[in-house]
């Protein structure tokens, strides 16, 4: 009898995911756990495996289709289903006039100038005859194709041979693409002002725009904001970057704000707390998880560093890195984007010097790390020139008061500012 394979949650949580590619398509024999589509889900793209072995009977929706937990989405039986055509799709697909009905029930044909293909779904071709088709991200066969680049006769450079924006540009010899260039155009027109340009709202940007906006309409969010001298801290930095470098991390103020926000989470646990609103509490966490904002080409991504209180500097630096070369690559785990307890963000890396950061739902704050600026201050009496590091502290009154938020903001810049506190755990 055919079974019936439905979207599994992958992860703590998950109610949907995005269509990256099917690997498969109707007709095909496939083997237990072998791989059956891409999906993208929580800002990560991961493989779906076959629950188990037989052909394939029939797939719901394509690349950019949305598709719900425990929505059907595969059929597989055996031979004789196959040929006699059952297991039909668990959603009817549109008529089409390029739509064909056969042994194996209604098929959807390749385009025209893909015969072969539209009649290699029909039977059971071996996997090892049929031509090889290269991994790559819907967005950027498109951009093969306006760029005229064949892309399958690419190699990918990208995680398992994925061939990425960066092969197809060089391929089409424009060079690496521009940091937050967008690729995936829309559809050109006007309106009662002029030209616009209407792009779909897909993967990481969807997301993120679901986030942000569950995020402002489950709390109540409020922005502290200060600054603190760094002089002793950027000092030890500069002292141990070529040391770090040896053993292959390349040393940032990133860990050393990590380290200075468990010092505080753990003074002030009422920032490490989210609350369960279907049953009326606040849930103190007794570890700590901090997330780490990444820019990357497709919107931000936050995965976050597990047990930050057991590291040393350098194993956060190294495993924030990890982390964040990872996510720009996506090829982040489900897992590195779950469980975090609170998060910082650095906008300060590309100029800004404070923020109002949104609060990443359900923690209850988020640090916001403005550009380190040379002012003068004010020291015993005197005025000098001081490193100076703008921080903005935005948290979820509900959870906690703003006495609370202020002395976790206060306790963060006394770290900040005199770094051996941090060094022994103080």
């Amino acid at each position: 009898m055919a079974f019936q394979f439905k979207f599994p949650d992958i992860g703590e949580g998950l109610t949907e995911g995005e269509i990256v590619g099917w690997k498969v398509k109707v007709g095909d024999r496939v083997a237990d756990h072998q791989i059956l589509a891409e999906v993208e889900t929580d800002k990560a793209v991961v493989e779906i495996p076959s629950p188990a072995a037989g052909f394939v009977l029939s797939l719901k929706g394509g690349p950019g289709d949305i598709i719900k937990v425990v929505e059907v989405i595969a059929v597989i039986g055996d031979e004789a289903e196959l040929k006699a055509g059952q297991g039909a799709a668990p959603a009817p697909a549109p008529a089409s006039p390029k739509g064909s009905v056969g042994v194996v029930g209604t098929l959807e044909e390749a385009p025209e100038d893909e015969p072969a293909k539209a009649q290699a779904a029909a039977v059971d071709v071996p996997r090892s005859v049929a031509k090889p088709r290269v991994s790559a991200l819907p967005k950027d066969r498109e951009l093969a194709r306006k760029l005229g680049v064949d892309i399958e006769l690419l190699h990918g450079t990208g995680p398992k041979g994925l061939v990425n924006e960066e092969d197809i540009r060089k391929a089409a010899g424009l060079g690496a693409p521009e940091k937050g260039a967008r690729v995936c155009e829309g559809a050109v027109g006007t309106d009662q002002w002029g030209p616009v340009e209407r792009v779909p709202l897909r993967g990481v940007r969807r997301r993120i725009a679901q986030a942000m906006s569950d995020s402002l309409s489950h709390t109540a969010q409020v922005t502290a904001m200060d600054e603190v001298v760094i002089d002793d801290l950027w000092r030890i930095l500069g002292r141990m970057k070529a040391e770090a470098a040896k053993q292959g991390v390349h040393l940032t103020l990133l860990p050393f704000l990590i380290k200075a926000v468990v010092g505080a989470l753990k003074r002030v646990p009422e920032m490490n707390l989210s609350l369960d609103e279907e049953k009326g509490q606040l849930v103190f966490k007794g570890y700590y998880n901090i997330g780490v904002a990444v820019d990357t080409q497709d919107g931000l991504i936050v995965p976050n560093v597990k047990a930050a209180d057991a590291k040393s500097i350098l194993e956060l630096g190294r495993e924030a890195a990890d982390l964040a070369q990872k996510a720009r690559r996506r090829t982040i785990e489900v897992a590195d984007l779950k469980g975090g307890t609170f998060t910082i963000t650095n906008y300060g890396s590309i100029g800004g010097l404070f923020g109002t950061p949104i609060v990443n739902h359900p923690e209850t704050g988020i640090l916001g790390v403005g550009r380190l600026v040379e002012k003068p201050v004010v020291v015993e009496g005197g005025i000098r020139v001081g490193k100076v590091l703008p921080l903005s502290l935005t948290f979820d009154h509900r959870n906690v008061d703003g006495a609370h938020a202020q002395h976790f903001l206060n306790d963060v810049m006394r770290h900040l500012h005199d770094p051996d506190l941090i060094l022994v755990g103080m």
